[in-house]
């Protein structure tokens, strides 16, 4: 069967990372992938570091998506998901946490800037912050769709992240670099000052090493 391939010992192996280093806690959070027209989602209510291939479900990525009342059931965050791929057709994989210092910073209404090379090549200049959705929303899975043509990121406010990549490693770093810099920029802030990078400096970083 597609759901017993590499890629999702790659999402399970994910799911332990994410827990161990506190991105996310109990049956928060959510991972998928795409294979043709058809994401695999973790299944509801199970915490990211206990996952199996049989936890990931299909959903019709093209179908309106109706979550079943019967277990086991896809997570409450698919329309999330959804809205994620068909905004990005290039992604292959999906990550829904909730880093402590990514929601600290989206506290502050503010988007998170491009502060290292690394984050440069794997987010670009910036990741835009949203307002406080209801999860599982349709109004949360159409702002995901306004903003994810133009970012692989998203922070949604007093919630937590979503990442999209076109290979679960590629996610993966896009989700570490991403709190990483939230972290950089509350800590350069409670000393006085965040000294984000130039447009200029930016675009010679893209220009020398392209993306991640």
């Amino acid at each position: 069967m597609a759901r017993y391939n590499s890629d999702f010992n790659d999402l399970i192996a994910l799911g332990n990372e994410l827990v161990r280093r506190g991105l996310v806690l109990g049956s928060g959070g959510n991972l998928s992938l795409r294979q043709d027209d058809t994401i695999y989602i973790s299944r509801s209510g199970t915490p990211l570091d206990q996952l199996t291939p049989d936890d990931f479900l299909p959903v019709d990525l093209n179908a309106h998506f109706r979550r079943p009342l019967e277990q086991p059931r896809p997570s409450l965050e698919t329309p999330l998901h959804l809205a994620g791929y068909r905004s990005r057709p290039n992604a292959r994989a999906m990550i829904h946490c909730h880093p402590v210092h990514a929601i600290a910073w989206a506290m502050q209404g503010r988007p998170l800037p491009a502060c290292t090379p690394e984050f440069a090549l794997y987010l670009g200049y910036q990741v835009e912050c949203k307002p406080y959705l209801l999860p599982g929303s349709e109004a949360l899975a159409d702002t995901v769709s306004a903003t994810l043509p133009t970012s692989p990121a998203i922070m949604l406010g007093n919630h937590g992240v979503l990442i999209a990549g076109q290979t679960v490693a590629q996610a993966r770093l896009r989700t570490l670099y991403l709190d990483e810099t939230a972290q950089i920029c509350l800590l350069a802030a409670a000393a006085g000052q965040i000294r984000p990078l130039s447009q200029n400096e930016f675009d010679t970083i893209v220009a020398t090493y392209g993306n991640g």
